[in-house]
């Protein structure tokens, strides 16, 4: 044994700092669970509450899809062109996948119905010699549904 040193223990590393367990472990720990709740309620209600569409709402997206699958114009998606039976299949499926995210059918339009969410290139609808941006015919369309809609009945 040689004089001047401790013996070392298991707990001891080569350069003689302890290895104990750290009595500060528990309360991290702790402290990080802390933070990731309050992390994820402050997200949970960070983010924007939307609700299912209002029944008039959702009569307005009904017929704006039933208008694009009784069009008879082609959808031009990507590059590629769509029959109108297509387009509005793709639509609904956009519309399914939105969830309660989409309340308005102004909503349908500008975050469904205007750009590929994939390539964000803007949707276009040819009508015979006539090419236009989707959103922007989708939108005078619902325009014009709104106003016949208010009408009085004769």
């Amino acid at each position: 044994m040689s004089y001047g040193m401790r013996p070392s223990s298991p707990r001891e590393t080569a350069s003689g700092k302890s290895q104990r367990p750290s009595r500060r472990t528990p309360v991290l720990q702790g402290w990080q669970r802390g933070v990731a709740l309050l992390v994820a309620m402050t997200a949970a209600y960070a983010a924007p509450l939307h609700a299912d569409p209002s029944p008039a709402a959702q009569v307005e997206i009904d017929h704006l899809l039933a208008f694009v699958a009784a069009s008879p114009c082609t959808f031009i998606r990507n590059g590629a062109s769509y029959p109108a039976t297509e387009a509005r299949d793709h639509l609904a499926g956009k519309l399914k996948f939105a969830g309660g995210r989409i309340s308005t059918a102004e909503e349908f339009v500008r975050y469904l119905a205007t750009e590929s969410s994939m390539s964000h290139e803007p949707y276009k609808v040819k009508c015979g010699t006539k090419e236009m941006p989707a959103g922007v015919w989708l939108s005078e369309e619902l325009k014009r549904y709104r106003a016949v809609a208010a009408r009085p009945a004769s």
